[in-house]
């Protein structure tokens, strides 16, 4: 079994992701176990290179000299949710609630939110996928666009329970991956200023979300996460998934 995990590294942590992640599911609805990703991230770095690995993802989770990004990443999130909800007011929406947040809510967004999917995605799975496609002229953009199929893959049960719809967790994957790859590219690799980014989409999401209801709240989903879509593309056409070196060379 070592040597199997060890020659299919990150199919192995794929797959026990999915499986820790998705027990959940029949029994909540859909919802998934965040946790199960770092468990996967944890088992699959313990077998493949033991104790000093396992040091160095904990190195990597809890480097927090993150310095602006943790104030320009939560930010990129807060402005895209904003003025999709500004958008969605203007072309007719009507409000059925107050945005408001419950303490126990964010209690569990804390303790089991989304951040702590990016100790698996981040900060395992997306350096080794960049360390796969280095030798390609897009490695870092292939990286993230390969991620962000996994990352899509895994809120299958959400989908299938209807507590998302289907392009949220197609296109919203795959804006998301490439706003999080960008992030921690730029922030020398700091995972909890991902984890920050990450936070921040599900305070959003649970704040704005409920306040539309039908249409409008199909609506308002469409049209930030075209916006999220814009600024990812913004950021492929710039050449920001270029190493820096190569961007000073092609200027």
């Amino acid at each position: 079994m070592k040597n199997l995990v060890q020659r299919y590294e990150l199919p192995s942590f794929f797959l026990l992701a999915y499986l820790l992640s998705w027990l959940s599911a029949p029994f909540m609805q859909g919802g998934e176990i965040t946790w199960g990703l770092v468990i996967a991230a944890r088992l699959v770095i313990g077998v493949t290179m033991g104790v000093q690995g396992v040091r160095a993802w904990h190195r990597r989770v809890t480097n927090w000299r993150a310095g602006w990004w943790y104030l320009i990443a939560p930010l990129i999130v807060i402005a895209y949710t904003l003025v999709g909800f500004g958008l969605n007011l203007m072309l007719g929406a009507k409000l059925v609630a107050q945005p408001a947040i419950s303490i126990n809510a964010l209690i569990m967004l804390m303790l089991f939110g989304g951040q702590w999917e990016e100790l698996g995605w981040t900060a395992y799975a997306l350096p080794r996928l960049q360390e796969r496609f280095a030798d390609r002229p897009n490695g870092r953009l292939m990286a993230a666009l390969t991620l962000s199929v996994f990352r899509a893959i895994w809120h299958l049960p959400l989908v299938l329970y209807g507590k998302v719809y289907w392009f949220d967790a197609l296109f919203l994957s795959v804006a998301f991956q490439l706003i999080i790859a960008w992030v921690y590219d730029r922030s020398g690799g700091k995972v909890p200023a991902v984890m920050a980014l990450h936070f921040t989409s599900n305070i959003m999401g649970a704040l704005l979300s409920p306040v539309f209801a039908g249409a409008d709240r199909m609506m308002y989903t469409a049209i930030f996460i075209s916006l999220a879509s814009l600024f990812a593309v913004a950021l492929v056409v710039s050449n920001q998934f270029k190493p820096r070196q190569e961007k000073a060379v092609a200027l």
